[in-house]
């Protein structure tokens, strides 16, 4: 059985690796080594300057690559695919129809309205946005014409960027930049084609599934051709490692503003990579700007747009009207992209700010798990701008409500928000998704003093869990354990977790036999006043 990895090298040096595991290795010997487990020699490299590629090997090699001194870490390529249109929610179905007049969506009205003032227009500075999702339909008569050898990337063999056998990516791309004022379709949020570009990367396939490695490719793709923004209507349940450096990268060091969708299960789960803190989360709304019933709700949304029954580009000069937070995030990227036209001398943390401070507020008062900070506004985002230039300092990168503590359209204190932890208490927090048997996990955390802290146990299958408590200052180790003894991945789904301590990510996981360790502490943990240890009570693993 061979599976795909991502492998990471050691800390001195930049290399990565993914195979159908996913790796990352720091020097040359590292990738060498990686590439004699690939069983059909047909390993990619994902990223040049952190050195990750993909290969195929067998499940049983993972260890030996772990133990490589060369190689940094390894994961399994975990599944991503195009969150769907949601029929329930629409009543055009298949291909949809041609259109010989133009029509403006609403959803355009909504996030740059041309009343009581004049629609926002492009600025004179040309944005790149690059559209991650299953293609493009190059020759569509409402969208930009791209360079066939230049205007984006495929990891895929036998799969064009230019052709989209799905209409995902081709549906998203028209709510960005459709071409307006041709009498054709549809126009969308940058109708003139001149002041804006496009770059598309074949993330998924034209099934609309891919992997994390082929879409971080695609990503990388982006960057390297100057992308300004990413848009991804994708995603999938299970964090990555090597996904999270990635994104860190490019939104802290490469000044790329990344946007993804929240997801559409209707629950509280993360979806990935729109729950990485580097990622605007985008929720969907309805026509009346409530919240639609299948938009993912959690602590890591931080905007909404339209996204039900929105009206779009498909291939073969179609168009029809789709749901789904995939529908969404095309409308906030657009808008970034607009407002980011006028000012192009702010970064894009500064952009990302005046989209979440300028949000039009809807649901309970301030920021709030279902719309983050509400609904984007192109011509407040764009007075907000010009109020404050791009002079102004960003806070931290945290993404969700606790993206921008000086919004004006932030609380003082999230009612979601959990408490501060009294004294000397450390915050915990677990994300679980569970496999196809989901009551063989259970979990707990001990300390030397008081022995199992806190612990949970019988969780439904393929569902996603969020627990978050005040723990004792010596609760250092955390325990996963599956009964069955085949960890919750990837043997019968792709179960996963992510443990926090006062928000510092200490491990995630998923692929282990009957238990895993996490140590929360440092090597030296400070103990309660009345214990005193020389030595961790537990090995961190």
């Amino acid at each position: 059985m061979t599976h795909h990895y991502n492998l990471a090298p050691s800390i001195q040096s930049h290399s990565i690796c993914f195979i159908d595991f996913l790796s990352i290795t720091n020097h040359r010997q590292g990738h060498t080594f990686a590439d004699s487990f690939d069983k059909n020699g047909k390993g990619r490299v994902i990223s040049q300057k952190r050195h990750t590629e993909t290969i195929t090997a067998k499940i049983n090699d993972m260890d030996k690559l772990k133990k490589d001194p060369n190689i940094e870490y390894v994961e399994l390529d975990v599944e991503r695919h195009a969150f769907p249109n949601m029929r329930g929610y629409e009543v055009v179905a298949g291909k949809g129809g041609r259109r010989l007049s133009e029509e403006t969506p609403y959803g355009i009205d909504m996030v740059n309205p041309d009343s009581p003032t004049p629609r926002l227009q492009q600025g004179s500075t040309s944005i790149k946005v690059c559209v991650v999702d299953t293609g493009y339909d190059n020759d569509h008569i409402d969208l930009p014409e791209l360079d066939p050898n230049t205007g984006g990337f495929s990891p895929y063999e036998g799969q064009s960027w230019s052709n989209d056998g799905h209409g995902h990516g081709t549906h998203c791309a028209g709510t960005i930049g459709a071409m307006g004022g041709n009498d054709k379709g549809v126009t969308s949020v940058n109708p003139d084609p001149t002041k804006f570009s496009f770059y598309i990367g074949k993330g998924l396939t034209d099934s609309g599934s891919g992997s994390s490695s082929g879409v971080m490719e695609a990503v990388q793709k982006c960057v390297d051709a100057q992308a300004n923004i990413i848009s991804m209507s994708l995603g999938g349940g299970a964090p990555t490692n090597a996904e999270l450096e990635q994104y860190r990268e490019h939104y802290e060091d490469d000044g790329v503003l990344i946007i993804a969708a929240a997801g559409n299960g209707g629950n509280s789960g993360y979806s990935y990579p729109a729950s990485y803190k580097y990622v605007m989360s985008v929720a969907a709304v309805d026509s009346n700007k409530n919240k639609a019933g299948f938009s993912q709700f959690n602590d890591q949304v931080e905007i909404a747009a339209p996204g039900v029954s929105v009206k779009s580009t498909l291939p073969g000069n179609a168009y029809a009207s789709w749901s789904g937070t995939s529908m969404a995030t095309p409308h906030v990227a657009g808008v970034a992209a607009l407002v980011w036209s006028h000012f192009p001398d702010c970064s894009n943390k500064q952009i990302r700010e005046a989209l979440i401070a300028s949000a039009e507020d809807l649901g309970a008062g301030g920021c709030d798990n279902e719309y983050g900070f509400g609904l984007v506004d192109a011509k407040a985002a764009y007075d907000y701008l010009s109020n404050r230039g791009c002079g102004f300092s960003v806070g931290e990168t945290l993404g969700g409500c606790n993206q921008c503590v000086e919004c004006t359209s932030a609380p003082t204190s999230s009612p979601t928000a959990f408490p501060a932890c009294p004294g000397n208490e450390k915050y915990f927090k677990l994300s679980l998704e569970t496999d196809n048997y989901g009551g063989e996990t259970s979990w707990k955390v001990t300390s030397p003093t008081s022995g199992d802290v806190i612990s949970g146990s019988g969780y439904e299958s393929g569902t996603t869990h969020t627990e978050r408590h005040c723990i004792q200052s010596d609760a250092c180790t955390f325990e996963i354990s599956d009964s069955y003894g085949d960890g919750i991945c990837c043997s019968y789904g792709e179960g996963s977790y992510t443990v926090w301590v006062d928000d510092i990510e200490k491990g995630t996981g998923g692929d282990f036999g009957n238990t895993e360790t996490i140590s929360l502490c440092d090597a030296s943990p400070t103990s309660p006043p009345t214990v005193t240890p020389t030595v961790s009570p537990t090995v961190p693993p």
